[in-house]
Protein backbone atom coordinates (compact mmCIF):
# COMPACT_ATOMS: atom_id res chain seq x y z
CA UNK A 1 0.00 0.00 0.00
CA UNK A 2 2.84 2.63 0.88
CA UNK A 3 4.72 1.60 -2.66
CA UNK A 4 1.11 2.13 -4.51
CA UNK A 5 1.15 5.71 -2.53
CA UNK A 6 4.34 6.77 -3.52
CA UNK A 7 3.48 5.65 -7.25
CA UNK A 8 0.57 7.63 -7.49
CA UNK A 9 2.38 10.62 -5.62
CA UNK A 10 5.65 10.75 -8.07
CA UNK A 11 2.92 10.38 -10.97
CA UNK A 12 1.26 13.77 -9.57
CA UNK A 13 4.63 15.35 -10.01
CA UNK A 14 5.07 14.14 -13.34
CA UNK A 15 1.96 15.03 -14.65
CA UNK A 16 2.43 18.64 -12.79
CA UNK A 17 5.54 19.35 -14.91
CA UNK A 18 4.55 17.96 -17.93
CA UNK A 19 1.20 20.23 -17.92
CA UNK A 20 3.96 23.28 -16.70
CA UNK A 21 6.04 22.68 -19.54
CA UNK A 22 2.68 22.40 -22.01
CA UNK A 23 1.64 25.93 -20.84
CA UNK A 24 4.68 27.46 -20.99
CA UNK A 25 4.94 26.18 -24.91
CA UNK A 26 1.60 27.36 -25.68
CA UNK A 27 1.52 30.26 -23.94
CA UNK A 28 -1.55 29.55 -21.51
CA UNK A 29 -2.52 32.22 -19.58
CA UNK A 30 -3.25 31.02 -15.96
CA UNK A 31 -7.28 30.70 -15.27
CA UNK A 32 -8.64 31.51 -11.78
CA UNK A 33 -7.65 29.62 -8.67
CA UNK A 34 -7.85 29.96 -5.37
CA UNK A 35 -6.04 27.33 -3.21
CA UNK A 36 -5.87 27.37 0.99
CA UNK A 37 -3.11 25.73 2.51
CA UNK A 38 -3.54 24.62 6.33
CA UNK A 39 0.00 24.47 8.20
CA UNK A 40 0.49 23.77 11.98
CA UNK A 41 3.11 23.77 14.82
CA UNK A 42 6.39 24.95 12.14
CA UNK A 43 8.56 23.58 15.57
CA UNK A 44 12.48 24.57 14.43
CA UNK A 45 14.37 27.38 12.97
CA UNK A 46 15.31 24.97 10.25
CA UNK A 47 11.55 24.57 9.48
CA UNK A 48 10.51 28.00 9.16
CA UNK A 49 13.77 28.50 6.57
CA UNK A 50 11.86 25.82 4.98
CA UNK A 51 8.45 27.75 4.99
CA UNK A 52 10.06 30.83 4.04
CA UNK A 53 11.84 29.10 1.12
CA UNK A 54 8.45 27.09 0.30
CA UNK A 55 6.54 30.61 -0.05
CA UNK A 56 9.68 32.50 -1.92
CA UNK A 57 9.19 29.75 -4.33
CA UNK A 58 4.96 29.60 -4.52
CA UNK A 59 5.32 33.94 -4.68
CA UNK A 60 6.56 32.83 -8.39
CA UNK A 61 3.02 31.77 -9.85
CA UNK A 62 0.77 32.86 -6.93
CA UNK A 63 -0.27 35.82 -5.36
CA UNK A 64 -0.91 35.86 -1.79
CA UNK A 65 -4.11 37.03 -0.58
CA UNK A 66 -5.66 38.00 3.10
CA UNK A 67 -8.70 36.68 4.62
CA UNK A 68 -10.60 39.84 3.57
CA UNK A 69 -9.36 39.48 0.24
CA UNK A 70 -10.48 35.74 0.33
CA UNK A 71 -13.75 37.06 1.29
CA UNK A 72 -14.22 39.31 -1.13
CA UNK A 73 -13.11 36.79 -3.70
CA UNK A 74 -15.17 33.91 -2.92
CA UNK A 75 -18.58 36.43 -2.84
CA UNK A 76 -18.05 37.89 -6.39
CA UNK A 77 -19.41 36.47 -9.48
CA UNK A 78 -16.27 37.91 -11.79
CA UNK A 79 -13.21 35.72 -10.74
CA UNK A 80 -9.94 37.05 -12.32
CA UNK A 81 -7.48 35.34 -14.33
CA UNK A 82 -4.86 34.99 -11.90
CA UNK A 83 -4.16 32.00 -9.72
CA UNK A 84 -4.33 32.72 -5.49
CA UNK A 85 -3.09 31.13 -2.25
CA UNK A 86 -4.45 31.53 1.15
CA UNK A 87 -2.25 31.04 4.13
CA UNK A 88 -3.95 29.07 6.79
CA UNK A 89 -2.89 27.74 10.31
CA UNK A 90 -4.54 25.28 13.02
CA UNK A 91 -4.07 24.98 16.89
CA UNK A 92 -2.32 27.67 17.87
CA UNK A 93 1.29 26.71 18.87
CA UNK A 94 3.63 29.65 19.34
CA UNK A 95 5.70 29.01 16.98
CA UNK A 96 2.78 30.09 14.84
CA UNK A 97 3.66 33.32 16.12
CA UNK A 98 6.81 33.66 15.50
CA UNK A 99 6.45 32.61 12.02
CA UNK A 100 4.56 35.38 11.87
CA UNK A 101 7.34 37.87 13.17
CA UNK A 102 9.64 36.47 11.17
CA UNK A 103 8.42 35.27 7.95
CA UNK A 104 4.97 36.55 7.12
CA UNK A 105 5.26 40.27 8.20
CA UNK A 106 8.71 40.70 6.54
CA UNK A 107 6.89 39.43 3.00
CA UNK A 108 3.47 41.23 3.88
CA UNK A 109 1.45 38.41 3.72
CA UNK A 110 -1.57 38.03 5.78
CA UNK A 111 -2.81 35.01 7.26
CA UNK A 112 -5.56 33.58 9.16
CA UNK A 113 -5.13 31.33 12.63
CA UNK A 114 -7.48 29.12 13.64
CA UNK A 115 -7.14 28.56 17.60
CA UNK A 116 -8.04 25.84 20.11
CA UNK A 117 -9.99 28.26 22.81
CA UNK A 118 -9.01 26.47 26.07
CA UNK A 119 -5.61 25.64 24.72
CA UNK A 120 -4.55 29.53 25.07
CA UNK A 121 -2.09 30.20 27.54
CA UNK A 122 -2.03 26.87 29.06
CA UNK A 123 1.23 24.65 30.60
CA UNK A 124 3.12 22.50 28.88
CA UNK A 125 3.07 20.30 32.39
CA UNK A 126 -0.52 21.16 32.83
CA UNK A 127 -3.04 18.29 32.69
CA UNK A 128 -5.28 20.55 30.71
CA UNK A 129 -2.23 20.51 28.08
CA UNK A 130 -2.24 17.47 28.08
CA UNK A 131 -5.59 16.55 27.42
CA UNK A 132 -5.96 18.99 24.12
CA UNK A 133 -2.12 17.73 22.62
CA UNK A 134 -3.58 13.74 23.01
CA UNK A 135 -6.73 15.09 21.10
CA UNK A 136 -4.63 17.18 18.35
CA UNK A 137 -2.01 14.27 17.73
CA UNK A 138 -4.19 10.69 18.55
CA UNK A 139 -1.03 8.63 18.31
CA UNK A 140 0.73 9.84 20.26
CA UNK A 141 3.53 12.93 19.54
CA UNK A 142 7.11 13.44 20.81
CA UNK A 143 5.54 16.02 23.39
CA UNK A 144 9.53 17.89 23.75
CA UNK A 145 9.07 18.54 20.49
CA UNK A 146 6.27 21.10 20.51
CA UNK A 147 5.69 24.52 20.64
CA UNK A 148 3.61 25.57 23.95
CA UNK A 149 0.34 27.26 23.00
CA UNK A 150 0.28 31.06 22.37
CA UNK A 151 -1.07 33.38 24.63
CA UNK A 152 -3.87 36.79 24.26
CA UNK A 153 -0.89 38.45 24.01
CA UNK A 154 0.27 36.30 21.29
CA UNK A 155 -2.74 36.95 19.55
CA UNK A 156 -3.46 40.30 19.73
CA UNK A 157 -0.41 40.61 17.99
CA UNK A 158 -1.20 38.75 15.13
CA UNK A 159 -4.15 40.75 14.81
CA UNK A 160 -2.42 44.18 15.33
CA UNK A 161 -0.12 43.47 12.80
CA UNK A 162 -2.92 42.78 10.14
CA UNK A 163 -3.92 38.73 10.54
CA UNK A 164 -7.20 37.58 11.23
CA UNK A 165 -8.07 34.60 13.96
CA UNK A 166 -10.69 31.95 13.17
CA UNK A 167 -12.06 29.01 15.74
CA UNK A 168 -10.96 25.46 15.82
CA UNK A 169 -13.53 24.31 18.53
CA UNK A 170 -12.62 24.09 22.78
CA UNK A 171 -10.53 21.37 23.00
CA UNK A 172 -10.03 19.72 19.39
CA UNK A 173 -12.38 16.32 19.93
CA UNK A 174 -13.34 15.01 16.44
CA UNK A 175 -17.13 16.39 15.91
CA UNK A 176 -17.93 13.54 14.33
CA UNK A 177 -17.83 11.50 17.61
CA UNK A 178 -20.06 13.70 19.64
CA UNK A 179 -23.92 12.75 19.87
CA UNK A 180 -24.94 15.18 22.80
CA UNK A 181 -25.77 18.58 21.38
CA UNK A 182 -24.77 20.22 24.52
CA UNK A 183 -21.32 18.74 23.71
CA UNK A 184 -21.62 19.95 20.24
CA UNK A 185 -22.11 23.69 21.19
CA UNK A 186 -19.62 23.94 23.83
CA UNK A 187 -16.73 22.67 21.50
CA UNK A 188 -18.68 25.23 18.42
CA UNK A 189 -20.01 28.22 19.90
CA UNK A 190 -18.91 28.45 23.43
CA UNK A 191 -15.36 28.92 21.76
CA UNK A 192 -16.60 31.36 19.60
CA UNK A 193 -17.69 33.36 22.53
CA UNK A 194 -14.99 33.30 24.84
CA UNK A 195 -12.13 34.08 21.74
CA UNK A 196 -14.62 37.03 20.87
CA UNK A 197 -15.01 37.78 24.21
CA UNK A 198 -11.55 37.99 25.24
CA UNK A 199 -9.97 39.39 21.70
CA UNK A 200 -12.70 42.02 20.87
CA UNK A 201 -13.33 40.70 17.22
CA UNK A 202 -15.88 39.35 15.20
CA UNK A 203 -15.41 35.49 14.42
CA UNK A 204 -16.64 34.16 10.72
CA UNK A 205 -14.26 31.28 9.91
CA UNK A 206 -14.28 28.02 11.99
CA UNK A 207 -12.12 25.18 10.92
CA UNK A 208 -12.83 21.53 11.86
CA UNK A 209 -10.68 19.68 13.97
CA UNK A 210 -8.83 17.06 11.10
CA UNK A 211 -10.75 18.37 8.20
CA UNK A 212 -11.65 15.26 6.67
CA UNK A 213 -14.93 13.47 5.53
CA UNK A 214 -14.52 11.08 8.64
CA UNK A 215 -14.57 13.61 11.53
CA UNK A 216 -17.53 15.72 10.38
CA UNK A 217 -21.28 15.08 10.15
CA UNK A 218 -24.65 16.81 9.33
CA UNK A 219 -25.61 17.79 12.86
CA UNK A 220 -22.18 19.20 13.20
CA UNK A 221 -22.14 20.82 10.32
CA UNK A 222 -25.58 22.43 10.77
CA UNK A 223 -24.79 23.79 14.24
CA UNK A 224 -21.30 25.20 12.32
CA UNK A 225 -23.26 26.88 9.53
CA UNK A 226 -25.36 28.54 11.65
CA UNK A 227 -22.78 30.61 13.53
CA UNK A 228 -19.90 30.79 11.04
CA UNK A 229 -19.82 32.60 7.57
CA UNK A 230 -17.03 29.98 6.34
CA UNK A 231 -16.18 26.12 7.20
CA UNK A 232 -12.64 24.98 6.36
CA UNK A 233 -12.01 21.09 5.56
CA UNK A 234 -9.14 19.78 5.18
CA UNK A 235 -10.06 18.68 1.93
CA UNK A 236 -8.07 19.04 -1.36
CA UNK A 237 -9.45 21.11 -4.15
CA UNK A 238 -9.88 24.75 -5.68
CA UNK A 239 -12.25 27.01 -4.03
CA UNK A 240 -13.57 28.45 -7.61
CA UNK A 241 -17.13 27.89 -7.16
CA UNK A 242 -17.58 27.62 -3.31
CA UNK A 243 -18.53 30.46 -0.33
CA UNK A 244 -19.57 28.21 3.15
CA UNK A 245 -17.62 25.10 2.98
CA UNK A 246 -14.01 25.47 1.30
CA UNK A 247 -11.51 23.14 0.17
CA UNK A 248 -7.91 23.71 1.96
CA UNK A 249 -4.60 21.72 1.41
CA UNK A 250 -2.43 19.99 4.38
CA UNK A 251 1.41 20.96 3.73
CA UNK A 252 4.29 21.10 5.97
CA UNK A 253 7.63 22.93 5.62
CA UNK A 254 9.22 19.26 4.54
CA UNK A 255 7.17 18.93 1.66
CA UNK A 256 9.25 19.08 -1.55
CA UNK A 257 7.95 21.89 -3.25
CA UNK A 258 7.61 19.99 -7.05
CA UNK A 259 5.05 18.07 -4.73
CA UNK A 260 3.41 21.14 -3.22
CA UNK A 261 3.10 22.44 -6.70
CA UNK A 262 1.86 19.54 -7.64
CA UNK A 263 -1.22 19.33 -4.98
CA UNK A 264 -1.57 22.63 -5.89
CA UNK A 265 -2.38 22.33 -9.54
CA UNK A 266 -5.00 19.58 -8.79
CA UNK A 267 -3.43 16.69 -9.37
CA UNK A 268 -5.15 14.73 -6.92
CA UNK A 269 -8.80 16.91 -6.22
CA UNK A 270 -10.77 14.43 -7.54
CA UNK A 271 -10.13 11.97 -5.03
CA UNK A 272 -12.02 14.57 -2.67
CA UNK A 273 -14.89 15.85 -4.63
CA UNK A 274 -17.44 13.47 -4.30
CA UNK A 275 -16.75 13.49 -0.55
CA UNK A 276 -16.92 17.44 -0.24
CA UNK A 277 -20.19 17.55 -2.40
CA UNK A 278 -21.30 15.18 0.31
CA UNK A 279 -20.65 17.15 3.54
CA UNK A 280 -21.69 20.55 1.04
CA UNK A 281 -25.11 19.27 0.82
CA UNK A 282 -25.68 18.60 4.16
CA UNK A 283 -25.36 22.75 4.76
CA UNK A 284 -27.70 23.73 1.93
Amino acid sequence: MKNLKKIILYGFDFLYLLKKNLEKAIFKKPSFCLRVLIYHDVKSKSQIELFKNQILSLRKEYDFISPNEFEQLIRSKVKPNKKTILLTFDDGFKSNKKLAEQVLNELNIKALFFIISDFISLSKNSNEYNKIINNIYPNGPNKEELSKPMDMEDIKFLISTGHQIGCHTRSHKKLSNLTCPNDLESEIISSKIKLEEYLNINIKHFAFPFGTYESINKNSLKIISQNYKHIHSGLRGNNKNTSELIYRDAVNPEMKIIRLKSFLSGNADFFYKRKFNILKSYIN
